[in-house]
């Protein structure tokens, strides 16, 4: 899917998306994105002043302003960062600010920031080509002050087929990654990025999507499985709970923690 298609599509989801609720217009699966909001707090602090690349509607942005100096969120579907303004109004955060644009023109619009932080929370995985995502990694670390962190949550394809082959085995079909998403391959993205990051830390979600998109889909056969279930909030609260590492192979979605070299 080409660039302005994928923000056609974003932007079009950010005006037709109920409101309210659980699942958002960026997080279908909330408590996958729990997890991910977890691992992203874990590195944020009060002295910081941090740019949540593609924050869509805030639904993150908002526990991340909470905890630090100063939030930066920009979106490419004005959709979305209406519903980020709003968001972050009706919870009375003033620390925020937020930009429409696409995050392959960040360095004009935040020219004049050094940042502390940046955040990635499955944004890259909607540049529709491997040489715009390493395009947006050189942005974060032209934007980033020395030593600063880039942290990112994104998927995987290598770990998606590893799950996909056992789901084939047990009769499911496979998981197809969405066509405005393109997933990183992890060889080349952890060779791209050393240039230019030490890697402080990778964390997996193998125990959530091998319980959720294995066990769960089993479970309710021939139904489909639904993101928000009772089901899934468990997974989740076994995840945080337990860390089996033979399961990383299973997680298609990874979160690095990155600084900068």
């Amino acid at each position: 899917m080409k660039l302005e298609d994928i923000k056609r599509y974003w932007n079009q989801a950010g005006k037709e998306f109920p409101e309210g609720g659980e699942v958002t217009p960026t997080s279908r699966d909330p408590y996958l994105g729990k997890l991910e909001r977890e691992n992203i707090l874990d590195y944020l602090n009060s002295k910081q002043i941090v740019l949540d690349i593609g924050c869509g509607d805030a639904s993150h942005s908002v526990y991340y302003a909470r905890k630090v100096k100063h939030l930066l969120g920009i979106d490419i579907a004005p959709s979305l960062i209406k519903r980020a303004k709003a968001r972050t109004c009706s919870e009375r955060i003033r620390n925020v600010d937020f930009f429409t644009g696409s995050v392959l023109d960040m360095e004009k619009i935040f020219k004049l920031q050094k940042l502390d932080c940046i955040i990635s929370q499955r944004c890259l995985i909607n540049l529709a080509e491997w040489s715009y995502q390493k395009d947006v990694i050189l942005k974060v670390h032209g934007l980033l002050k020395d030593r600063g962190l880039f942290l990112l949550t994104e998927g995987f394809q290598d770990e998606l087929n590893n799950l996909n082959r056992v789901r084939r085995t047990v009769g499911l079909s496979e998981i197809k990654a969405v066509s405005y998403n393109r997933n990183f391959v992890r060889e080349d993205f952890e060779l791209f990025v050393k240039g230019f990051f030490d890697v402080l830390e990778i964390r997996h979600y193998g125990v959530y999507l091998f319980l959720t998109r294995l066990f769960h889909p089993l479970t309710v056969l021939p139904e489909k499985p639904k993101h928000d279930s009772k089901l899934n909030e468990v997974a989740m609260q076994i995840s945080e709970a337990v860390q089996i590492p033979d399961l990383e192979k299973y997680s298609y979605n990874l979160f690095y923690v990155l600084k900068k070299k």
